[in-house]
C-alpha cells in the first residue's frame, strides 16, 4: 500500500472523507486479528468489540494527526494497523488480566531460557514444548492432561521451567502457547485467566493471509536492520521502541516470533535476566534511558533520531 499522507488533501472536508475511507478499509484486518486472538483464548469473545473499537479509535486519532501535519505519514497502513491491533490486545490483557499478563511473561521467559524447553513459530501461531520437539507443526490446541493427576513438580509455580518440563513429558506433544497459558492458569490457580466459553468462529489460517505475510516480512527486515545499528543507537531505539500509542513493540516482536527473547537481550547488550527485570517497564522514557546509558537526555534523542533516519533509508525505501 502506498504511504498515507492525508496532509496533502486539499480541504478539511476531503481529508475527513479520506480518513473515513481508510478506517473502513482497515476494519476487516482489525476484525481478523481480534477474532484470531479470541479464538486462541488470548481475549474473551465478549471483549472483541471493545478491542476492535479501541483500535479503530487509536487509528482515527493517528490519521487525524497526520491530516493536520502533526504526525509523520504512515508508510504502510496495513502493517501499521496490524501492529496497532496487536498492541491494543496486549494493552487490554495487561489492564484487564494483570495476573494473566504476568503468567504469560513468566512462561515465555522459561520457554526461551531453559535448555530443555522451546518456543517456536507455526502457521497457527506460537507453539511450545520440549527442545527436541522444536519446529513441529502439529501443536495441540489444548493440554490433554487431567489437572487432577498433576504431580508436585507440575504444580510448582515458583519453578516454572521444572513444572513445564514435567507437563510436557506427561502430555507427550507440543501445544500452542495460548493453550499452555490456559492450562497452567487452571493448574496454578491464576484467578483472572478465563478461557473462552463460546465456540470459536471459523477463521482463515494466519499463513494464508497476504497481509500477515507482508507484515512479517517487513518486521523481519526491520529487525535485521535494527541489529546492524551502532550499539548506542540500537539501545536508544529499542529501549523506547513504541508505536503512536506508546505500546511495547518489543513484546510484539517476541510474541510473533520475529525476534527471540535472548536475541533482544543481546541486541541491548544485556543478559536475559537483566532484560526481564525491566521488561514490564518498557518502553522507557528518555530520562531513564539516559541514566541507564550514562548520557544526556538530548544525546538519547539524537541517537534515536539517527537510528530512525538510517532505518527509514534502508527499510522504508
Amino acid at each position: 500500500m502506498t504511504p498515507v499522507s492525508i496532509a496533502t488533501v486539499a480541504s478539511p472536508e476531503a481529508a475527513e472523507r479520506e480518513i473515513e475511507r481508510l478506517l473502513i478499509g482497515a476494519g476487516p484486518l482489525i476484525d481478523r486479528i481480534v477474532t484470531r486472538a479470541a479464538s486462541a483464548g488470548s481475549i474473551r469473545f465478549d471483549d472483541m468489540e471493545d478491542v476492535a473499537a479501541t483500535t479503530a479509535l487509536r487509528l482515527l486519532r493517528k490519521l487525524r494527526r497526520v491530516s493536520l501535519g502533526e504526525d509523520e505519514a504512515v508508510s504502510d497502513l496495513e502493517s501499521y494497523v496490524a501492529t496497532l491491533t496487536y498492541n491494543v490486545i496486549n494493552d487490554h490483557l495487561r489492564r484487564r488480566f494483570p495476573e494473566r499478563a504476568r503468567l504469560r511473561n513468566r512462561l515465555r521467559y522459561a520457554l526461551l531460557n531453559d535448555p530443555k524447553l522451546a518456543l517456536w513459530q507455526t502457521p497457527a501461531g506460537l507453539a511450545c514444548g520440549l527442545r527436541t520437539w522444536t519446529g513441529r507443526q502439529d501443536a495441540a490446541g489444548s493440554v490433554m492432561f487431567d489437572t487432577a493427576r498433576a504431580t508436585p513438580q507440575m504444580s510448582h509455580r515458583e519453578r516454572p521451567a521444572v513444572a513445564l518440563a514435567a507437563i510436557f513429558a506427561a502430555s507427550g506433544e507440543p501445544v500452542t502457547f495460548d493453550a499452555l497459558v490456559v492450562f497452567t492458569a487452571a493448574l496454578w490457580h491464576i484467578a483472572d485467566v478465563t478461557p473462552p466459553v463460546e465456540a470459536p468462529p471459523a477463521v482463515e489460517p494466519a499463513a494464508s493471509s497476504a497481509v500477515e505475510l507482508e507484515r512479517r516480512e517487513f518486521l523481519q527486515s526491520l529487525w535485521r536492520e535494527i541489529r546492524e545499528l551502532r550499539p548506542l543507537q540500537r539501545k536508544a531505539l529499542l529501549l523506547n521502541l513504541r508505536d503512536a500509542e506508546t505500546a511495547n513493540v518489543l513484546s510484539l516482536l517476541v510474541l510473533i516470533g520475529i525476534a527471540a527473547y535472548e536475541d533482544v537481550a543481546a541486541a541491548l547488550e544485556m543478559t536475559p535476566a537483566e532484560l526481564t527485570a525491566i521488561w514490564n517497564e518498557l518502553p522507557l522514557d528518555d530520562l531513564s534511558i539516559a541514566t541507564r546509558l550514562r548520557l544526556t537526555r538530548q544525546q538519547v534523542i539524537n541517537l534515536r533520531r539517527a537510528a530512525r533516519e538510517r532505518l527509514a533509508r534502508r527499510v522504508m525505501r
